[in-house]
């Protein structure tokens, strides 16, 4: 950006001018303290310009220019707000989730203001419920046409409308500007996060545990999880298991949290309901234990896990129950949310926020998550829809758990980075989002090591000498 300032009435004159000597000292110093001053208020980052004045008794000005850039480190003082930055690990070419929140009362907001006696399922099948999501839907449905007139090539995902009004597109990276200009202040546009599966490792831990499978032995507490129903949004469940089969789950029938009829009651309130054209209760309804799945990844009733036994390895230190297994809650009742697809090796955000609305609408008492990004925040301005999602959950007094993410810190062990932090990203904590939300509880699994040591004897006083194994970059020991 170049700015040309012009002191003179006459521009004619001053290219005939010739430049004389300045003999005003105090106009110079004036012209100087003004320049400088629009320079600031303007916020011109990169000019180089030089003046010299001169003058004649009842003539004008001249003002010599050069043009030019000067780097001041502006970016730090540029209102992020409106940026349309996009984080540097996405190329222009990928594909990315797109969460569309439009600022209009969710069906939670509506059903906190009615204080009705109804409970909120019941409450969604009121007309006042329809209306408020038909208003919604109406909304969406405006930004969808903003969208189309901007020119977007957009695919359209989930929508929401119970904790958030909003739904989701998918476009390549490119299109992300565009996007928000078109929206500008009608919505906030999040960029959803992609979570990696979990890995599951056996470690020894010298707690109260079951000696041969390392589970919380919680037999002594009195409580084993009748009546209460978890719902896991993992990587699904191999429901053919033993520690799932109706045999082994010994929970006093007439105290189940969730029957088939409940759940034949409830499905037509879910989203679940709208993924999966014509579903019925008997395609989601897989036992007492489990009477309900759902794969919101894929969008279909089928929960049985193809890329990995995570979620299974999850809902039995829960609540699974055979020989062998006995988990912390073995009467307790499991809803199964899959999270990640058969196809990709990821968990988009809008397929958990889908899988969430649904756990406020079957009633859940507790949402389990096994994923999580390390060095997560609270409250950055890019993340406040979201965690705001979660305070809801919380609100509808469901308990959120949420594991920590278990990453030691946050580059230990990286393949593209091996254990450096990035000059662009120094941050290296360990805790991750969402679990460091304050809607959810955050649950680490540690396991106890002992530090190596050299133990030197100088003069009959032993003295300990701790060490630490070298690693590589990738963190393989030497």
């Amino acid at each position: 950006m170049v700015c040309v300032f012009d002191f003179s009435s006459d521009a004619k004159k001053v290219r005939k001018a010739k430049p004389k000597m300045a003999r005003n000292k105090k106009l110079t110093k004036a012209l100087t303290c003004i320049l400088l001053l629009t320079l600031i208020i303007s916020s011109v980052f990169t000019v180089f310009m030089s003046a010299t004045v001169a003058s004649d008794a009842g003539n004008s000005s001249t003002v010599n220019r050069f043009d030019g850039e000067l780097d001041t480190g502006y970016e730090q003082f540029l209102n992020g707000s409106v940026m349309y930055k996009l984080p540097g690990t996405i190329s222009s070419s990928d594909e990315i989730s797109l969460i569309i929140e439009m600022p209009i009362n969710t069906l939670l907001d509506a059903y906190d203001a009615a204080k009705t006696d109804l409970s909120f399922s019941e409450y969604s099948e009121t007309d006042e419920a329809k209306a408020i999501q038909a208003k919604i839907d109406e909304e969406a449905f405006a930004l969808q046409k903003k969208l189309v007139k901007a020119g977007v090539k957009y695919t359209l995902g989930e929508s929401y409308d119970t904790v958030l009004s909003g739904f989701e597109i998918n476009v390549i990276a490119s299109e992300f500007e565009t996007v928000c200009k078109a929206l500008e202040k009608d919505a906030n546009v999040i960029i959803g996060d992609e979570y990696e599966e979990a890995k599951t490792e056996l470690v020894e831990n010298n707690v109260n545990v079951y000696e041969n499978t390392g589970i919380f032995d919680s037999s002594s507490f009195g409580y084993d999880g009748t009546g209460v129903v978890i719902a896991v949004l993992d990587t699904g469940l191999d429901y053919y298991h033993s520690a799932f089969s109706t045999e082994n789950f010994h929970a006093d029938r007439s105290k189940l949290g969730m029957t088939s009829a409940d759940v034949a009651a409830l499905l037509s309130g879910t989203k679940a309901s709208k993924l999966q054209a014509g579903l019925t209760a008997s395609d989601v309804y897989i036992s007492e234990k489990v009477p309900y799945g759902f794969d919101y990844a894929d969008k279909d009733s089928d929960v049985f896990p193809i890329q990995s036994d995570h979620g299974t390895h999850v809902a039995g230190v829960i609540a699974g129950k055979d020989d062998v297994i006995t988990g912390v809650a073995p009467n307790a009742q499991l809803v199964i949310m899959k999270i990640f697809s058969d196809i990709e090796t990821t968990a988009r955000t809008s397929w958990i926020l889908a899988a969430v609305e649904d756990c406020v609408a079957l009633d859940v008492d507790v949402i389990n998550m096994s994923i999580g990004t390390s060095a997560g925040f609270s409250r950055t301005t890019d993340k406040e829809a979201i965690s705001g999602v979660y305070d809801r959950i919380r609100e509808r007094g469901i308990s959120l758990v949420v594991a920590a993410s278990n990453s030691f810190n946050s580059t230990y062990g990286s393949e593209k980075n091996g254990n450096l932090g990035l000059t662009s990203n120094p941050d290296s904590g360990t805790v991750g989002s969402p679990s460091t939300y304050p809607g959810a509880m955050s649950v680490a699994s540690i396991n106890g090591s002992k530090t190596p040591y050299l133990l030197y004897n100088d003069k009959g006083e032993d003295t300990i000498i701790y060490f630490v194994e070298s690693t590589d970059r990738v963190a393989e020991e030497k």
